[in-house]
């Protein structure tokens, strides 16, 4: 098995991700992708669309949306191709100082905020193995996952945990971050 590093890493990573948001495998990504995921989610935590995180989720995923589309739907067709998708998650999110921070952050905080279902502060393995269920991680990767992200052994990942992982995930190089679990092995 060969380890990935650097670009090719990230861009493994990204490709990835291009199938959570490309809900109706089409092979392409379209604003209702996002909104879809998004309602899916919603459904599955049992909240509401017009909840504060349920509002929250659902903006998140149109500003999301907003902010790729500025960026790399280069033909202006309204739909992503996986490799405009690479092109603008490498270039909005990787190589911008402040991409991840702005565009996407905001999302990501809302997505943990609905998978911290009692308001703990905590995400516990069965609030990530439902998200993970969402954005289709393969079930035996689901667990192996929850285990590497929980590094102090804790039964629980804090928000700010999740949030580094996330980070990690999208725009870390790195290939010894723990962050690459997110959605089970990266290779």
């Amino acid at each position: 098995m060969t380890t990935l590093s650097g670009t090719d890493l990230l861009h493994h990573k990204i490709d990835l991700c291009f199938r959570h948001f490309d809900t109706d495998d089409n092979g392409v990504i379209d604003r209702e992708d996002l909104l879809t995921l998004g309602a899916h989610l919603l459904s599955r935590f049992g909240e509401p669309v017009t909840s504060p995180k349920g509002t929250a989720l659902m903006d998140g995923m149109a500003r999301f949306w907003d902010a790729l589309v500025a960026v790399a739907d280069e033909n202006g067709d309204g739909v992503l191709s996986r490799e405009e998708y690479r092109a603008c998650m490498t270039g909005a999110f990787v190589t911008s100082p402040d991409g991840f921070e702005t565009s996407f952050r905001p999302l990501a905080e809302a997505v943990v905020a609905l998978l911290d279902t009692d308001g703990d502060g905590e995400v516990d393995e069965g609030e990530f193995r439902a998200w993970q269920e969402v954005f289709r991680t393969a079930p035996e990767d689901r667990a192996a996952a929850f285990q590497r992200l929980d590094t102090d052994g804790s039964g629980s990942l804090t928000v700010d945990e999740l949030l580094t992982a996330v980070r990690e995930f999208y725009v870390s190089p790195d290939a010894g971050a723990a962050g690459n679990w997110l959605y089970g092995p990266v290779a």
